[in-house]
């Protein structure tokens, strides 16, 4: 047996746990590093981030972080909860359920649907938010509820996002949901 100089007079447990450990290691990092038609599947740690929009759509869709830069570009100046100024951007909540194929007509009158429908924001760790149609419809309100992918001109820390609800001139962030997973809208039956 060849044993490296470093290695003589370590018990042979030792030299096993060793070994076993970076080859466990290189195993590990060979896998993140492998592009995905050398193994047959993706590393789910290296996937973009998706997020699901359903529910009451005509198009249920699945964006990918890339899909948001083209659709249309919002920004938020806010308060952050210490008090600092910050800079939200992304795209509204309208367009992306646009994008699904709700209709918001800013210039028609909204269908009763519309008005009677609810959306359902989820976030990773089950957190959920509710908000009417009628808050994000351009012909019901001037209020801005924007799916973030940005802060301060860069991407949302893994704390936030990597999609986060913001609606600015709430009292309180009770519905600015991290880490937004899922958005659904719904009627009441």
């Amino acid at each position: 047996m060849i044993t490296h100089p470093i290695l003589q007079g370590w018990k042979p447990k030792t030299r096993f746990a060793l070994a076993l450990f970076l080859a466990l290691s290189a195993s590990e990092l060979l896998a993140q590093t492998v592009p995905p038609s050398a193994t047959g599947s993706v590393n789910p740690a290296l996937q973009e981030p998706v997020l699901k929009v359903g529910g009451s759509v005509p198009d249920p869709i699945q964006l990918k972080l890339s899909d948001l830069s083209s659709l249309p570009r919002a920004e938020v100046r806010t308060k952050d909860r210490d008090g600092r100024d910050v800079t939200y951007s992304g795209v509204s909540l309208a367009e992306i359920l646009r994008a699904a194929g709700l209709k918001l007509d800013p210039a028609s009158m909204p269908s009763r649907d519309i008005v009677g429908s609810y959306i359902l924001v989820e976030a990773a760790d089950g957190y959920r938010a509710v908000f009417a149609v009628a808050e994000i419809d351009p012909a019901q309100t001037d209020r801005l509820i924007l799916l973030a992918d940005h802060k301060d001109g860069q991407l949302l820390s893994a704390n936030e996002g990597p999609f986060r609800i913001v609606f600015a001139g709430e009292k309180r962030p009770a519905r600015w949901v991290r880490q937004v997973q899922t958005i659904l809208v719904g009627r009441p039956q």
